[in-house]
């Protein structure tokens, strides 16, 4: 089966410390992705392991539920996790976190094995007309966050 990847990226003006702790946590991740909601399914602070509930909005479907399961935690400058979703099956997202000239630059990487003709609807369609603008709004959002945030903090 075919793996498809897609990358996006965003730079911000905030410690890069405060920008992975932000990102980490993903109970604040639906303050940036509009239509998610996420609740933690085990206690204690991130880490490899820590499992989360989402429901979100794939295309038209609302409420969408997918188990969350943290896969990487290397603060600053790595976090991931993988959603299981019940259709596509799991889906990696990987932040990476990098300083330049005073900004951070966050790169989330997604990537999902797909069977074959999926994977061809999903890249020549789904994801430029669908996904790929979503990713962005969603940076953009995460980005005015983090600097607001950053602001708040000096």
């Amino acid at each position: 089966m075919p793996t498809v990847t897609k990358t996006s990226q965003i730079l911000v003006h905030a410690p890069v410390e405060s920008t992975f702790e932000y990102v980490s946590d993903l109970s604040r991740h639906p303050e940036w992705n509009e239509g998610l909601r996420i609740e933690a399914l085990t206690t204690g602070p991130v880490a490899v392991g820590k499992e989360y509930m989402s429901h979100g909005q794939v295309v038209v479907q609302k409420n969408r539920p997918n188990t969350v399961r943290v896969l990487l935690y290397e603060p600053p400058h790595r976090f991931g996790f993988v959603a299981n979703d019940p259709d596509f099956g799991e889906a990696s997202h990987v932040f990476t976190f990098s300083t330049q000239n005073g900004e951070v630059l966050i790169v989330r990487t997604m990537t999902l094995t797909l069977n074959p003709i999926v994977a061809f609807l999903f890249s020549n369609f789904v994801y430029p007309l669908i996904g790929g603008p979503s990713m962005r709004k969603s940076l953009v959002t995460l980005k005015l966050k983090l600097e607001e945030n950053a602001a708040l903090s000096s």
